[in-house]
């Protein structure tokens, strides 16, 4: 995709925007949180990066060893809230982890996986 500017101009645009873009935007205060919480279910009032951050330590405890870096994790990783949200409560509530695991034990029984 492209977009053209006042003086004709083009330039390209990829919508894909990485974890690491949206971070970078917040901190130079060019997108805020009403931006951010687009990305968020009308019914969550939560900033996507606690989510990410809730993310990233949830990555971290299964990669103890080979792991990328907070900077590279948010480099390579697209918002997907359908299943960030998941692993946000997952991480930070007993209850919702416990749930979690019940779905995904489902899920993996539901497609033959062990």
């Amino acid at each position: 995709m492209e977009i053209t500017f006042i003086d004709g101009t083009v330039k390209e645009v990829d919508i894909n925007v990485t974890a690491m873009t949206l971070f970078k935007l917040q901190k130079e205060k060019v997108i805020d949180g009403t931006f951010l919480k687009g990305f968020m279910k009308a019914d969550v009032d939560l900033d996507p990066i606690s989510t990410l951050q809730a993310l990233y330590a949830a990555y971290r405890q299964a990669n103890k060893k080979d792991y990328l870096k907070f900077e590279e994790f948010l480099e390579n990783y697209e918002l997907d809230i359908e299943n960030d949200m998941p692993i946000y409560f997952a991480v930070i509530s007993k209850k919702a982890k416990k749930s979690f695991q019940e779905n995904f034990a489902k899920k993996v029984a539901g497609t033959g996986k062990k």
